[in-house]
């Protein structure tokens, strides 16, 4: 919510209604502008704008690691208290570094189905979490949260802006496509409009 705080300063004249879901919306038949997607997209009605991946990152608070001890590798995950997102709750952590990978299998101590939810757990000291660095930043910079294994490389996924082909290109909705791209990260050079597949 930063960013749209920035945004909303930026151009306080632009009326926002924003859907936050999981579920496979159908872009087009549902009337969205733009919509922010997270990896592959096979909708070939809509021209996407690539922007940074999304990327995971490991964290706990100060206070959970004073308590519990600060693992060195993420193999002792193990014997933390973690908690999950649902219903990715359920699949392991995989991380690599070099040629080195590591899968671990936890048992959640806490499963709860709000990415915000899960981070306000971790920040209370429930246990060490996994979620998107987009989500955590602020918090590790701020001291809230701390994260763990940075050396080692968490699974990303493309995210993309995307907005339908045929839609007409107001100045305001141009200037929520520039703030996005400048905000979550610009594509390759040459890659600016692509039709997605």
């Amino acid at each position: 919510m930063p960013a749209l705080q920035r945004y909303r300063e930026l151009a306080p004249d632009v009326t926002l209604d924003i859907t936050l879901t999981d579920r496979n919306v159908d872009f087009v038949e549902e009337g969205f502008d733009i919509a922010i997607r997270i990896g592959e997209l096979p909708d070939s009605r809509l021209i996407a704008r690539h922007l940074a991946p999304y990327r995971m990152m490991i964290c706990a608070s100060p206070d959970y690691l004073t308590r519990h001890g600060n693992p060195e590798h993420p193999s002792e995950l193990s014997g933390h208290e973690t908690i999950g997102f649902t219903p990715a709750a359920r699949s392991p952590w995989r991380l690599s570094k070099g040629k080195d990978e590591v899968e671990v299998v936890l048992k959640m101590s806490i499963t709860v189905n709000s990415g915000q939810a899960v981070r306000m757990a971790a920040r209370a000291g429930l246990g060490v979490i996994m979620q998107p660095s987009i989500l955590l930043t602020s918090d590790t910079q701020a001291g809230l949260l701390v994260r763990l294994f940075p050396d080692w490389h968490l699974h990303e996924r493309p995210m993309s802006l995307i907005y339908h082909r045929d839609r007409r290109m107001t100045p305001r909705l141009r200037s929520i496509i520039s703030f996005a791209i400048a905000e979550f990260g610009a594509e390759p050079e040459g890659q600016a409009y692509r039709p997605a597949e």
